[in-house]
């Protein structure tokens, strides 16, 4: 294969490898924004505080690190530890892939079957966030079950929400 070939093929895999990248990370900073929220929801908010005061605790807990925030909801004991443990090996591979995959993995570029490694663990990623949101969900809804609000409520309310900010000309 010709030279010209090669850098092409290699510029491909980049161009892959790095999509995968920022696919994973996108998830793995909504599983953050949303694992804050379960914190305050949970750990924090207390009955009759309302609106304003709930969502300065929601910007407040934004503001941590993603470790910190696993820190606290495992303190306040609000994960069992099967999801504990779950969040706590998406963070150490988050933290893999932010700050060492690079060196790591400079043969994805010039390898395909190290491109499908790399490929395979940063998809992981993704999917295990992807995982961990629909259950940080499913506990956000139960606990508001619990405390009188039907899924119902919570749904028109989040769609309300949803409509609102597509509507808003401030991005």
């Amino acid at each position: 294969m010709n030279e010209f070939m090669q850098q092409i093929q290699k510029a491909n895999r980049l161009k892959e490898i790095t999509q995968r990248i920022g696919f994973a990370i996108w998830q793995i900073q909504e599983l953050e924004g949303v694992s804050a929220q379960y914190f305050v929801l949970l750990g924090q908010a207390k009955k009759g505080m309302g609106e304003a005061a709930g969502n300065d605790l929601v910007k407040k807990a934004k503001k941590n690190t993603f470790g910190r925030t696993i820190k606290d909801i495992r303190k306040k004991g609000l994960l069992n530890k099967d999801l504990g443990g779950r969040f706590l090996r998406l963070l150490s591979e988050r933290n893999w892939l932010v700050h060492q995959s690079r060196t790591e993995s400079r043969d994805a570029v010039h390898s395909d079957i190290a491109m499908q490694r790399l490929i395979s663990r940063i998809d992981a990623m993704a999917d295990e966030s992807l995982a961990l949101l629909k259950e940080i969900g499913s506990l956000s809804i139960a606990h508001m079950n619990k405390h009188g609000v039907n899924e119902e409520s919570i749904y028109k309310r989040a769609e309300a929400l949803l409509n609102q900010w597509h509507s808003s000309e401030e991005i």
